[in-house]
C-alpha cells in the first residue's frame, strides 16, 4: 500500500510543468498521417508535402492491452522523420474514441500500480525511445468525460508525462461541435489546463453530417443561413469567448470527402473521388469546393496561430484530380499563406 501512495504521489502530485514558451509552436502548418489504421497513402518520405512545419504520424492507443500501443509501420515512419530532422508529434489517445469511460482509468486511476504498469510506462518508454517532439492528446469529447475535477487531474497527467520526457509539447483535440461549452468553466476550465498545455486543436471536421446542404456548400462552412448548420464562425466565437489561452490554440481543417450514409463508415480519400467513374455517384459525396478549402485556411489565419491538416493519407497524393499532389493541402496552406487561390474543376462539381 505505501508504494501505491507514492506512486500516486509522484505521478498526480508533481509540482506542475508549465507550458513551453510559444516560439516554437507559432505559426506552423502540421501535417497528420494517419499511418497504418487507414492503410492508403504509402508512405515515402521524399513524397511528403514540403510545406508542413510539423507531422504528425498515427496514435498511440493508452488502451491497447493487445500491442505496443503503436504498429511497426508506424513507429518506422517516426524514425524516418526523425532521422531526416523533421518534427515529429504523434497522438495519443484511445483505440476507439467513442468508449470516453476508458479515461477514467488513464487519468482517475483506482489502481495505480495497474495504471503504472498498463498504461504510464509503456507510453513513457514509447515517446522516450522515438524522440518524437512532441504529443497531441486525443481526447476530443471532453464534455463527455465524468470525471470529477477533469481539468485538473488532465494537467497532472501531462505534467506526469512532462517529467519523465525532455521538453515534450503537449497539446489537446478537442471537438469543434461542443463550440456552446466552451465558455462555460464549470465544465471544463481552460484556465488550468493552461498553465502545462503547449497548444489546443479545436477540430473542425464532422461539425455537419453529409446531406444536400452539406453536398452544396460544404461539411465545414465558415458561415451559412442555414439555421441548423454549424459553422467556423460559431465555434471561433465559442473559442474567442473561452478561457483557452488565444496564444495557443491551433484549427483542425477536414481533409477527407465523405458519402451520404456510408453504411461502413469507411475513409474515402480525393485519390477515390477523383478517380471515380460514376460522376452521378461521386457528385453526391460531401466536399470541401477548393474556394472553401483556401477560405478556410485564409479564415484560421486571422484568428489561430496555427493549422492543422487533418489526413493527408485522404488528399490527392498522386495528383490524379489534375491539380497536382496534395491539392487540398496546398489549397489550405495557400490560403493561410495567402497565395493567389488556383481552382480544381473536378472538385467544383456543383
Amino acid at each position: 500500500m505505501k508504494g501505491l501512495i507514492v506512486f500516486i504521489l509522484s505521478v498526480f502530485l508533481y509540482p506542475p510543468i508549465t507550458a513551453q514558451g510559444d516560439s516554437g509552436v507559432k505559426n506552423q502548418v502540421i501535417c497528420n498521417i494517419v499511418g497504418q489504421k487507414l492503410a492508403t497513402l504509402e508512405f515515402n518520405i521524399t513524397h511528403l508535402p514540403e510545406r508542413c512545419d510539423i507531422f504528425t504520424v498515427a496514435k498511440f492507443a493508452l488502451d491497447d492491452q493487445t500491442g505496443d500501443g503503436i504498429s511497426e509501420s508506424d513507429k518506422g515512419t517516426i524514425t524516418s522523420l526523425v532521422k531526416a530532422n523533421k518534427t515529429v508529434y504523434t497522438s495519443i489517445g484511445l483505440l476507439y474514441n467513442d468508449n470516453v469511460d476508458s479515461w477514467t482509468a488513464i487519468l482517475d486511476p483506482m489502481d495505480a500500480s495497474n495504471f503504472q504498469d498498463s498504461f504510464f510506462d509503456p507510453l513513457i518508454k514509447f515517446l522516450n525511445a522515438s524522440k518524437v517532439n512532441g504529443i497531441l492528446i486525443d481526447c476530443q469529447d471532453i464534455y463527455d468525460i465524468t470525471i470529477i475535477d477533469f481539468a485538473v487531474k488532465l494537467s497532472n497527467f501531462v505534467s506526469a508525462v512532462k517529467n519523465k520526457t525532455d521538453n515534450l509539447i503537449v497539446g489537446l483535440i478537442i471537438s469543434g461541435s461542443y463550440y456552446e461549452n466552451f465558455p462555460n468553466n464549470s465544465l471544463f476550465d481552460f484556465s488550468i489546463t493552461n498553465e502545462v498545455l503547449d497548444l489546443y486543436v479545436i477540430n473542425w471536421s464532422a461539425l455537419n453530417i453529409c446531406d444536400n446542404d452539406t453536398v452544396k456548400y460544404g461539411l465545414s462552412p465558415i458561415t451559412s443561413n442555414i439555421s441548423d448548420m454549424v459553422t467556423i464562425e460559431q465555434v471561433t466565437n465559442g473559442v474567442t469567448n473561452s478561457s483557452m489561452d488565444n496564444s495557443k490554440i491551433y484549427a483542425m481543417i477536414q481533409m477527407l470527402p465523405e458519402i451520404p450514409t456510408n453504411p461502413h463508415d469507411v475513409a474515402i480519400t480525393y485519390l477515390e473521388y477523383c478517380n471515380s467513374t460514376d460522376p452521378a455517384t461521386s457528385s453526391q459525396w460531401c466536399n470541401n469546393p477548393t474556394k472553401l478549402s483556401y477560405d478556410q485556411g485564409a479564415y484560421a489565419k486571422q484568428y489561430y496561430v496555427g493549422i492543422v491538416l487533418e489526413q493527408l493519407d485522404t488528399d490527392d497524393y498522386l495528383g490524379c484530380c489534375e491539380c497536382g499532389k496534395f491539392l487540398v493541402s496546398n489549397q489550405i496552406i495557400d490560403g493561410w499563406t495567402a497565395r493567389p487561390f488556383k481552382t480544381c474543376p473536378k472538385l467544383d462539381h456543383n
